[in-house]
């Protein structure tokens, strides 16, 4: 637990300190790789059955577990702790959170804020219709959710394993690339599989806002989602997570562009983005508490 905790810090500065090494949490080959197997695996109905995307993740994941294992006795486990930060830093993402959210609160022209949707979401915008202060507030934390808080939670649960798997899957489900280099039912099983994944780091953001905010809005808005929708809490749709945010940020869409041409900051936006912040410390704190007591005893 300690060392995964050393591992979010050095992550965190990494990104705050060095934005551009972003771009080495490259992906491509995933999508090379599918391609492969598809093409290969086309006739198989295995293949094509639910158990595709385990043909599709175990020997990834098999063969990270094994270096894995393989680098934790050299010199102590130091070549195993720098694997477990270049793994975690190449699931922290994969685009920069804070530099899409905070290029979102100041957007000003619709065409901009549309792109800054389609960053957020990870989907081509379409034309330049505009994006609302509500939509952008809600991609802020679903970005939040798949970019930070899911791979830190996986990591912590079980290591750099954890944390690859869960972004793996949560490409396969979310990128239309991917999507289209997979058989139908393995696409739907990528869904169901990355909503399973996201439900308790959701839950554990929901909680950690109410800490951080309002808890009393958070909690009435946790609950109205849930009645609203005839939805016990065990169900899979993560909804809940945009109402909470929205309970704890003032929306109010409006004209971004000032009378003299100039750009007004979305201050619904902005304020998302200090959420999450918030609650990334939270959690590196409630963390470091565990740590603390686990020290102690």
């Amino acid at each position: 637990m300690t060392l995964a905790l050393l591992a979010l810090l050095i992550v965190v500065a990494i990104g705050w300190l060095a934005p551009d090494l972003a771009r080495l949490r490259d992906f491509l080959w995933l999508r090379s790789y599918t391609s492969w197997l598809n093409e290969r695996l086309a006739a198989n109905g295995l293949w094509q059955s639910d158990v595709g995307l385990l043909i599709l993740l175990l020997p990834l994941l098999l063969t990270l577990a094994l270096i894995d294992a393989v680098l934790n006795a050299p010199l102590h486990g130091l070549l195993d702790f720098v694997f477990s930060v270049a793994v975690l830093y190449c699931a922290w993402g994969p685009r920069d959170l804070d530099v899409d959210a905070d290029a979102a609160a100041k957007a000003g022209s619709p065409g901009d804020r549309a792109a800054a949707l389609g960053a957020l979401t990870g989907n081509e915008p379409v034309g330049s219709k505009d994006a609302s202060s509500g939509q952008l507030v809600d991609a802020v934390f679903v970005a939040g959710l798949t970019r930070w808080f899911a791979p830190i939670f996986w990591f912590v649960v079980f290591g750099p394993v954890g944390a690859l798997g869960y972004r793996l899957v949560q490409l396969l489900a979310q990128s239309p690339d991917l999507r289209m280099t997979l058989p139908p039912n393995q696409a739907d099983i990528a869904d169901r599989t990355h909503a399973a994944l996201a439900w308790i780091p959701a839950q554990l953001m929901a909680l950690a806002l109410a800490l951080a905010s309002d808890f009393d809005a958070v909690a009435k808005a946790w609950r109205g989602h849930h009645d609203a929708h005839g939805q016990g809490i065990l169900h899979l749709d993560l909804g809940f997570l945009s109402a909470t945010a929205r309970a704890c940020v003032d929306v109010d869409d409006q004209e971004f562009i000032a009378s003299d041409g100039s750009v007004i900051a979305d201050t619904a936006v902005e304020e998302a983005r200090r959420l999450l912040w918030r609650l990334l410390i939270v959690w590196l704190t409630l963390l470091a508490i565990v740590v603390l007591a686990g020290w102690s005893s």
